[in-house]
């Protein structure tokens, strides 16, 4: 009796099957295994604000939705290495008009591949400059409607720092359980801050900065928040800031994802060039 057996397959094409499995597998859900942690490795990052051309052209039409651009930097922060996504607002029409920097919005974080990775939420309450003890202003933070932390701005008039004096900005960086995990102090005395406030071009030297230091529990700066100017034209013909965000050394992906919408609060906060706010 004669045996026949099959076809012993090409080595070469199963190869290439194989492989065509493996990319189909990869562009279908490669997101979900190489964008989980867009943060890891990353020490300095860039938040640049676009510039919206109807408020550049006619201001008294109230805000526009924000739009920021997130990138990997270098610790100048004067070159965007690699781009992680966007931050984008969604408001509503009168809150931006009448609350301006002060409004009730939702932040969402985009990734390069249209997905949405991180969402803020922040509601009205008594604006932070009031200075009033009650109903502070709070944002809360989740990915895929699991909270990972909170931003609140507590009440105080100086800063919380070794040696504390007026500030601009107080942010607590709390996880899912409300523990502090880091917060935020930017003093009121700075040259960047006086010159601005005075009108005056901040364009040199240590008037280019806004410092706002970020410190752990014990009080230990560990990184840092910081307002780079701009250029003149975008500076003084609109309304876009940016910021360099130096991460703290043992900094979790959570923990960057924090800091990241506490600089995004910091502009709203300081940086919208409305009535509400410092010239």
């Amino acid at each position: 009796m004669q045996v026949q057996y099959g076809a012993v397959p090409n080595p070469q094409a199963l190869g290439n099957a194989i492989g065509n499995a493996i990319v189909g597998q990869i562009q279908q859900y490669g997101a979900q295994f190489f964008t989980a942690d867009p943060f890891a490795g990353v020490n300095f990052m860039l938040i640049d604000q676009k510039p919206d051309c109807v408020e550049c052209i006619c201001p008294c039409i109230g805000e526009k939705k924000n739009s920021y651009q997130i990138s990997v930097s270098e610790q100048t922060g004067h070159l965007a290495q690699q781009q992680l996504g966007i931050i984008k607002e969604e408001s509503e029409c009168a809150q931006r008009f009448f609350c301006q920097c002060w409004r009730a919005l939702d932040l969402l974080f985009i990734n390069n591949q249209n997905q949405i990775m991180f969402k803020a939420q922040r509601i009205y309450k008594v604006p932070s400059v009031l200075c009033l003890p009650c109903e502070r202003p709070e944002m809360v933070v989740s990915r895929d409607s699991e909270v990972i932390g909170y931003l609140k701005q507590p009440f105080m008039c100086c800063g919380r720092s070794e040696c504390p004096l007026p500030i601009l900005e107080e942010i607590d960086i709390c996880d899912p359980s409300g523990n502090t995990r880091y917060f935020i102090s930017g003093e009121f005395v700075q040259c960047g801050c006086i010159t601005r406030i005075c009108a005056i071009p901040r364009c040199t030297g240590p008037c280019q900065y806004i410092d706002y230091d970020i410190y752990n529990p014990m009080k230990q700066k560990v990184g840092r928040i910081r307002n780079i100017f701009n250029g003149c034209a975008q500076e003084y013909c609109s309304k876009a800031d940016k910021f360099l965000v130096e991460f703290p050394p043992q900094c979790t992906s959570q923990d960057k994802c924090l800091i990241l919408f506490a600089a995004i609060t910091i502009d709203y906060d300081n940086f919208e060039y409305t009535f509400c706010n410092l010239p």
